[in-house]
C-alpha cells in the first residue's frame, strides 16, 4: 500500500546530503586554491611538504572529494529509486502545489553564510565540521532530503495530498514529471516518512 514506509538506508542519506552542498564544496575548493595559489607548486615529497599541503589545500581537497562522492552517490541513489518505483502505488492527486522555489531558500539559508568563512585555521574548520554535522542530523529527518539544488536541476518538487481508503494522506513528491495537476493519476513510491518519488502515469 502507498502508506507503507520505506527508508533510505546505508550511505544514501549521506550521498544526498553531500550532493545538496556540491555548489558550496566547489566554491570552497576554488577559493582556497585561489588564495593559496603561490603555494601551488611541486616541492618534493617530505613530511613538511605534506603538512604544508594540508594547511593550504586540505579543505579544498576534502571539499572536492565530498562534491564528487555526493554527486556520484546521488546519481546511483536515484537510479535505484527509479527502478524500485515501478513497484509503487497508483494514486489520484487530490491537491498539489509546486515547491521548486524551496532549493533557492536552501541556498540562501545554508550556503551563503558559510561560503564567506575563513578556512585558514583549525577553529574555523572545526566550526564548519560541527555545523555540517548538526545540519546533517536535521537534514535526514526532514523534507530537506528532497530539497536539493542539484536534484532541482532535473526533478520537480511538489507538496501533495491523495486519498487512500477514505483517508487523506499528504507528503512531498519528487518527480521527473513537470506541472502535475489535481485529478491526475500518478505512480508513487515511498522513500521516507511522507516522502515520495513518483511520476505521471502514461
Amino acid at each position: 500500500m502507498a502508506n507503507s514506509i520505506n527508508r533510505l538506508k546505508g550511505l544514501a542519506p549521506l550521498a544526498l546530503f553531500l550532493s545538496s552542498y556540491m555548489p558550496l564544496f566547489i566554491i570552497i575548493s576554488l577559493r582556497q586554491v585561489w588564495f593559496n595559489s603561490e603555494f601551488f607548486s611541486w616541492g618534493g615529497i617530505s613530511w613538511d611538504t605534506f603538512l604544508l599541503m594540508l594547511e593550504k589545500f586540505g579543505v579544498a581537497i576534502i571539499s572536492a572529494v565530498c562534491a564528487i562522492v555526493g554527486t556520484i552517490g546521488a546519481y546511483f541513489v536515484f537510479r535505484f529509486i527509479r527502478t524500485d518505483a515501478k513497484n509503487g502505488d497508483n494514486i489520484i492527486i487530490e491537491s498539489i502545489s509546486n515547491m521548486n522555489d524551496e532549493p533557492l531558500a536552501y541556498l540562501a539559508t545554508y550556503i551563503v553564510p558559510i561560503m564567506f568563512q575563513d578556512y585558514g585555521n583549525w577553529i574555523d574548520i572545526v566550526t564548519m565540521v560541527a555545523l555540517f554535522y548538526i545540519t546533517y542530523c536535521l537534514y535526514i529527518k526532514s523534507k530537506l532530503i528532497l530539497v536539493n539544488p542539484i536534484l532541482g536541476l532535473k526533478y520537480h518538487i511538489y507538496s501533495f495530498s491523495y486519498k487512500e481508503c477514505d483517508i487523506e494522506r499528504q507528503g512531498i513528491l519528487i518527480s521527473t514529471s513537470k506541472d502535475i495537476i489535481e485529478t491526475e493519476r500518478v505512480k508513487i513510491y515511498n522513500i521516507g516518512y511522507q516522502l515520495y518519488f513518483g511520476y505521471r502515469r502514461q
